[in-house]
């Protein structure tokens, strides 16, 4: 039961790291500094660490990994945009 707590606050502080730059590049239609390589590994990663713990049923892994994999996409699709529009 402790290992378990331990895996949900780690899934918890992982996750959560990512949504301030998330919700700022949102706000200030900003991504120029974001590397479009770091998030696309992140993304790979955090998709394979998905499959992991649904393999293992392990609940801190997949809900992390779940959350996690949304907020990376959202940040893929902002680079995406803001990019796009900053070059037209």
């Amino acid at each position: 039961m402790l290992y378990q707590t331990i895996g949900y606050l780690a899934a918890f502080f992982i996750t959560v790291s990512f949504i301030p730059q998330a919700v700022k590049s949102y706000k200030t239609k900003s991504v120029e500094d974001l590397s479009i390589g770091l998030i696309i590994t992140t993304f790979i990663g955090t998709v394979l660490w998905l499959l992991y713990g649904l393999k293992m049923k392990d609940g801190p892994l997949i809900v992390c990994n779940t959350i996690l994999g949304i907020v990376v996409a959202g940040q893929l699709y902002l680079k995406i945009k803001y990019d796009r529009n900053r070059l037209s």
